[in-house]
């Protein structure tokens, strides 16, 4: 009697064992027929929906590795130095602190998030970036072969990673996003770091100071944007 209750509740767990895994694997079905390129990077853009506009100064560092420790900004100076604008939906701007003869090199995540949106995407396979299980999401120009980006998004918060430019099937810049650890009510990148493969140059940009929200007159962008073309 004694083995044929223990044979019964063995049998018991088993069946609840198997049925929990089956609910997990229709769960993971369901979330992988509802999740979609576009689903994925509208859950990217939530994230800033409430960021009209901000300004920000930003200082460019030149490094020897992607994954130097902070002390390098201590060692040396900024080789460029500037006011980075941003307002919505794509606008962005910049302003040269002091004069410099180095040319300022800058992702501005959110416009390139709007421009990204303009253009055809696919969700690839989840990959891991430093430790963390991310969305691939590549998006490419059709009017342009060989040109496209692809993001590393982290399901978690639904930020980006990491950001690589392709141009004509060449690999441009691969650039690394840090963000304020824990929730600070700033979504906005407080670093980048960009590898560039054909000149294996490596710049990082610390962002500082972020003004979220103050209104920026139209000024901005239309003289910034201006003095830009004609440089």
């Amino acid at each position: 009697m004694r083995s044929y209750v223990n044979t019964v509740l063995v049998e018991r767990q088993r069946f609840i064992v198997l049925l929990l895994i089956s609910l997990y694997l229709i769960a993971m079905g369901f979330e992988v027929l509802a999740l979609t390129a576009e689903t994925v990077m509208d859950n990217v853009l939530e994230v800033y929906e409430d960021i009209e506009d901000y300004a920000a100064v930003v200082h460019t560092y030149s490094a020897d590795s992607m994954d130097v420790s902070g002390s390098v900004f201590e060692n040396q100076p900024p080789r460029v130095a500037f006011n980075l604008f941003f307002r919505k939906p794509d606008e962005h701007a910049i302003e040269e602190i002091g004069d410099s003869r180095q040319g300022i090199f800058r992702i501005e995540l959110l416009s390139t998030l709007v421009h990204l949106t303009r253009l055809e995407m696919r969700l690839r396979s989840k990959m891991f970036l430093l430790g963390h299980e991310c969305h691939v999401l590549e998006v490419v120009d059709p009017d342009k072969l060989g040109d496209k980006a692809v993001l590393w998004i982290s399901p978690r918060e639904w930020k980006v990673l990491q950001l690589t430019l392709f141009i004509k099937s060449i690999e441009f810049a691969r650039t690394r996003f840090t963000y304020v650890p824990g929730n600070t009510g700033n979504p906005l990148p407080i670093e980048t770091r960009s590898f560039f493969p054909i000149s294996n140059q490596i710049l990082i940009n610390r962002v500082e100071g972020y003004r979220i929200n103050i209104g920026l007159p139209s000024e901005v962008f239309e003289v910034r944007q201006a003095e830009e073309a004609t440089k």
